[in-house]
């Protein structure tokens, strides 16, 4: 009897902590009025914890605890929205917006000088995501995705302390909202991300997205996120008549809403509260790129009705970008991670819109010439988006200008040859050990659709680099005849003997990957996973393609201009013969391996594949690579040449466009079945 009553009174006290944390939450995230300190809170989560670790038994859904308790996710789930969450048409004058009032009262039949009422709130800027409840409990949240089709983020959501857990009533309801990352904490997250040499985001809206698509919930539960509900999604029973109205019930339910919207009669009036909220852009702490205008009668809103893309009874007024003018002081080319080159214009500094803009973006090449921009030029610069300076345009001047930019022809980091495919807009640097592509070329060489070296994915590749234990590719194969590097490596944190011998085994048998697998692992521009089968079957090793005209490579079906400049771009820099031959060495650039994708007569040779949703036990890149071993080809997009669609777990609308255009349906069952009967 005395146990009884000690789990009972466990129970009840597990029931009291998630009460008081769910109250200071709603304080602290979203009344920003908090009541005890962080020190009494942190005292109440460990107790919880504490409690619930010691009894599982009683954990439930909607406990605190699981905001940080999710499992890293290998990939997100496809999901489809109940209702549509469309996007919303913008405008950008108040012309715009009287032309939509105009609409409106014709939609609904008015007449005269009759007036519509309007719900007018500020247009967070931020990333769109819908909030399922079941019974008052989260149990989903999905990103907007196409509109029709999200990813499933539950996990990654359910960190973010200003989204209920439970809600005050057991209702069954979806909500959508506006992730956001507040002025505040956006800057202290990107100094803890330089200070860890981390590449800083570029806006908080950026952040916030990138956040949202972090596989591991710990991670996100990390970062500085915050929610505001705007609108309904799927709602079976709601009664309230106006938009207004729901809102005030959204509230007490528990969410975010944002403090500033109002209800007001007729356009001119809107327009006035637009100007209002323009002047709030610069104090609210969070970044605002317009506002949102909606019929507030539910009825009306209904009658109204949406086009395919947005609705009929909404719009975005869309605030003017914040301008000055200054000087052009120079232009500087940088290399991104991927190869790609951007000018930035280091201009006089000047302030726009309570920031002190001393760069801005010149996008590439073709703009510069465009709006022929020269250094010394007395220039417009305009924050886009309220965020990323750009330059928009050059004032004319009596003085004498300067002569134009040259772009450069070799990459100003490690000298090899830039090239700008045709139709480009962009330029790309060549180099195979260009400093600034280091990361990122090492990261791919070693991913599992190229070398695939298990245990090297991007945090271990940072590590390395960091602790100056690798410093190219080659160096990656060299690691192991270094005892001064190994001893380092395994007294790391994370890191032991087994760990250090596990990373040198899954190298060494990454030597015996298939031909093709290596030309794709050399991240040659415009060259992906089936170009490189192509150019494997065709050339059968690295010296053949190296010394192909260009002539050769046009002579080869699928291989077009822009792909055949890349690669003799490529393979012409002294970097990559440098790399070819050290590999030679190590035995692993010459075909002397069979092409796994060697072709056969099967069931798959000619025909064109797609893959939907979950495979057991298989990757999609893993199903795409086995379909071509056996002859066949794999696309993304189902289509009248589609051969047959490979259906996994929770497919999306590719199953129902396969089925309406009469394609072949192959389950993951009669795929395995395939795979066995081809390989006896």
């Amino acid at each position: 009897m005395n146990n009884i009553t000690s789990v009972s009174n466990t129970a009840s006290r597990i029931d009291s902590l998630r009460e008081l944390i769910r109250y200071h939450d709603y304080k602290y995230y979203v009344e920003a009025s908090p009541e005890i300190s962080d020190y009494e809170y942190d005292q109440l989560m460990h107790e919880l914890l504490q409690l619930e670790d010691e009894h599982p038994e009683l954990i439930r859904e909607d406990s605190p605890c699981r905001r940080v308790s999710g499992q890293p996710l290998e990939e997100f789930t496809s999901v489809p929205h109940a209702m549509p969450m469309l996007s919303l048409d913008n405008t950008y004058s108040y012309d715009d917006l009287r032309a939509f009032d105009n609409r409106v009262r014709k939609g609904l039949g008015q007449k005269g000088q009759e007036e519509v009422e309007y719900v007018v709130e500020l247009k967070i800027d931020g990333v769109g995501a819908s909030l399922i409840y079941r019974q008052g409990i989260f149990q989903q949240g999905l990103t907007r995705g196409d509109g029709l089709m999200g990813d499933d983020i539950t996990l990654n959501l359910q960190t973010i302390h200003s989204i209920p857990l439970r809600l005050n009533e057991p209702v069954d309801i979806e909500v959508r909202g506006e992730v956001y990352m507040s002025l505040k904490g956006f800057e202290g997250f990107n100094d803890s991300r330089i200070a860890q040499k981390e590449p800083p985001f570029a806006n908080p809206r950026n952040a916030a997205a990138g956040s949202l698509h972090l596989l591991n919930p710990a991670s996100v539960a990390k970062r500085p996120l915050s929610i505001f509900v705007h609108s309904l999604g799927y709602v079976p029973d709601w009664t309230i008549l106006t938009h207004d109205d729901t809102f005030n019930r959204l509230q007490e339910l528990g969410f975010a809403i944002n403090p500033y919207r109002k209800l007001l009669v007729g356009i001119d009036r809107v327009i006035e509260y637009c100007q209002e909220c323009e002047q709030l852009r610069t104090c609210l702490g969070y970044e605002i790129d317009g506002t949102v205008v909606k019929v507030n009668s539910l009825k009306f809103q209904k009658q109204l009705g949406s086009t395919n893309r947005s609705p009929r009874w909404a719009v975005a007024y869309k605030f003017t970008a914040q301008q000055a003018t200054t000087f052009l002081r120079d232009i500087i080319v940088q290399v991104g991670r991927t190869g790609a080159l951007t000018p930035v214009a280091i201009v006089e500094p000047v302030e726009i819109a309570g920031a002190k803009i001393s760069r801005a973006t010149l996008h590439n090449e073709d703009e510069i010439k465009r709006k022929d921009i020269r250094i010394n030029d007395r220039i417009i610069i305009e924050r886009s988006g309220d965020v990323i300076p750009k330059v928009i345009g050059v004032l004319p001047s009596a003085d004498e200008r300067n002569t134009p930019f040259v772009f450069p022809t070799a990459c100003p980091e490690c000298g090899a040859a830039v090239v700008k495919p045709d139709g480009e807009a962009r330029s790309f640097c060549t180099g195979v050990n260009c400093p600034a592509q280091r990361q990122r070329r090492i990261e791919y060489f070693a991913s599992r659709g190229c070398m695939n070296i298990e245990g090297m994915g991007t945090s271990v590749v940072k590590q390395l680099l960091e602790q100056g234990l690798i410093e190219d590719i080659l160096s990656i194969y060299t690691l192991k005849d270094s005892s001064d590097k190994l001893e380092r490596l395994g007294s790391l944190d994370g890191w032991g003997d087994k760990s250090v011998q596990n990373l040198l085994a899954n190298i060494e048998k990454s030597k015996a990957r298939p031909f093709d697998r290596l030309i794709n692992a050399l991240g040659i521009p415009q060259v992906g996973s089936k170009m490189s089968t192509i150019l494997a079957e065709y050339f059968g090793s690295l010296e053949n393609i190296r010394q192909a005209a260009n002539e050769e490579l046009l002579s080869i079906p699928d291989i077009g201009p822009k792909t055949a400049l890349c690669i003799t771009a490529f393979f012409s820099q002294e970097q990559t013969r440098t790399l070819l031959a050290a590999l030679d060495a190590l035995g692993i650039s010459k075909g002397n391996f069979s092409i796994e994708a060697d072709v056969i007569e099967s069931k798959f040779s000619g025909k064109e594949f797609v893959i939907t949703g979950t495979l057991p036990n298989l990757s999609r890149a893993e199903a795409a690579e086995i379909i071509q071993k056996l002859g066949g080809k794999t696309s993304d997009h189902v289509s009248k040449k589609t051969s047959a669609l490979i259906v996994g777990k929770e497919p999306g609308s590719k199953l129902e466009k396969a089925q309406r255009l009469g394609i072949q349906i192959i389950t993951a069952e009669e795929f395995a079945k395939l795979m066995v009967s081809e390989n006896n």
